[in-house]
């Protein structure tokens, strides 16, 4: 039984506020459009959610009964803006100065099978919200109508927002789409909310039945990293995976150990004190080096094929712990030299940086972070070309003599100024086909 709530003065405020942002007039545009069209207007999903449970709001995406790329490219013209229409989608943009309204027909959907996308045909506002993944996900605010604006609750979700609680809309939700299982995950760690009862052991059902068997790999791995970002608080969110059996999605051997999570959790604290000029730090690979450790490289394999890694994606996967390892074994030994262990860091990657901050050895760390500070920075002052104007012959031992000078200078053998004779010194006595003329 659907029940409408009118908004406060300030949620007024804030999703005008919101919308000017896109656009000056925006909300306004949208009625005299909606009302000249005769097409209801809705915003639906994130928007209203978050208006009423934290006075904010993101993403304005509007849905429309009836004509949708119809509305959408009078709405373009009347603001100036440009439209773009995806039919098979139903789906259309209207881009403005402001940003972009992404503007849907309302559908009604058949799954023909688990786990597969679904037929998709035009249909009533009521069956658009029936295809929402959680209650708390159908509210609506009528923006055809308005003002005053209203949220309209059809299936109790202002009930469930109040109780921090995420519940599917029907017992075959995750049936139809598997996927729905991650974005519950997700949703728990990002508004503190929590699986009810119910559905909880309907996920798990689905899960211990199989149903991700049927999931291509594609879907599979979009939701599982988009899951696993922003990185903060990302060792819980893996310990409910491991709770609701999606470990198993990728591997039926994978299990979370305490210490692996403990170890991703310290690792995603130490990335953000990773200094500007490294790369961005990704989820999924802060995450699987710890949480694959106990997998063969036969198990790894698999792990990559189900989640369609590009094939530079894959060969990573396969040797981050190889690297991981080799990188603490040299830590960990009193007689390792600078370039010992700048030839060991300088080829990772940012999470692998962020995984060896977070060991609890703090010899090791300490030397991450003079390496970090000091030792990667070091660059020789001599080029290729001096040693080309030197009388040294072009070829690949150039470069192989500028490597070894670099670890001189790391190692403190020589000083800038020796850079030169060093290297050829040790050009010379090479004798590999390097010449002085």
């Amino acid at each position: 039984m659907r029940r409408s709530i009118p908004l406060s003065p300030e949620q007024h405020q804030t999703l005008e506020d919101r919308a000017n942002q896109v656009h000056p007039g925006l909300l306004e545009a949208i009625q005299s459009t909606s009302q000249r069209l005769g097409c209801p207007v809705f915003v639906v999903g994130g928007a209203p959610r978050d208006l009423v449970s934290s006075n904010q709001v993101g993403d304005l995406d509007l849905v429309v009964e009836g004509d949708g790329e119809g509305f959408a490219r009078a709405l373009a013209a009347a603001l100036g803006g440009k439209m773009k229409s995806h039919p098979r989608f139903f789906t259309a943009e209207v881009e403005l100065p402001g940003g972009r309204l992404d503007v849907a027909t309302t559908r009604q959907e058949c799954y023909d099978s688990p786990a597969v996308l679904p037929s998709v045909e035009p249909g009533p506002f009521k069956d658009d919200l029936r295809r929402r993944d959680f209650t708390v996900n159908t509210l609506a605010i009528e923006l055809g109508k308005g003002p005053p604006f209203a949220v309209q609750d059809s299936y109790e979700a202002l009930r469930d927002l109040k109780e921090h609680r995420l519940g599917v809309l029907h017992d075959e939700s995750f049936i139809d789409d598997p996927t729905r299982i991650l974005r519950g995950v997700r949703l728990e760690s990002r508004l503190g909310f929590r699986l009810d009862e119910v559905t909880e052991r309907l996920a798990t059902g689905a899960v211990t039945d199989g149903v991700f068997d049927s999931l291509s790999s594609d879907r599979l791995r979009r939701e599982l990293f988009r899951l696993l970002e922003p990185i903060g608080s990302i060792e819980t969110r893996l310990q409910r995976l491991g709770e609701l059996g999606l470990l198993s999605v990728l591997s039926r051997d994978l299990q979370l150990s305490a210490e692996d999570q403990a170890w991703i959790g310290r690792a995603a604290e130490k990335a953000g004190d990773l200094p500007a000029d490294t790369a961005d730090v990704e989820g999924w690979r802060l995450a699987f080096p710890a949480l694959l450790a106990g997998l063969d490289r036969t198990a790894v394999e698999s792990v990559a094929a189900r989640l369609a890694l590009r094939p530079n994606e894959r060969e990573w996967l396969l040797t981050s712990r190889l690297d991981l390892d080799h990188a603490l074994e040299l830590l960990r030994h009193e007689e390792s030299r600078p370039s010992d262990v700048d030839r060991a860091l300088g080829p990772l990657r940012s999470e692998q940086i962020a995984l060896l901050l977070a060991v609890t050895e703090a010899p090791v760390v300490r030397q991450v972070h003079v390496w970090l500070d000091d030792w990667r920075s070091v660059q020789l002052s001599l080029t290729g070309q001096e040693l080309l104007e030197a009388g040294i012959a072009p070829g690949a031992w150039i470069g192989r003599a500028l490597d070894s000078t670099r670890e001189a200078r790391l190692n403190g053998t020589i000083t800038a100024r020796e850079e030169l004779d060093f290297a050829l010194n040790l050009l010379k006595k090479e004798n590999s086909g390097a010449e002085i003329e």
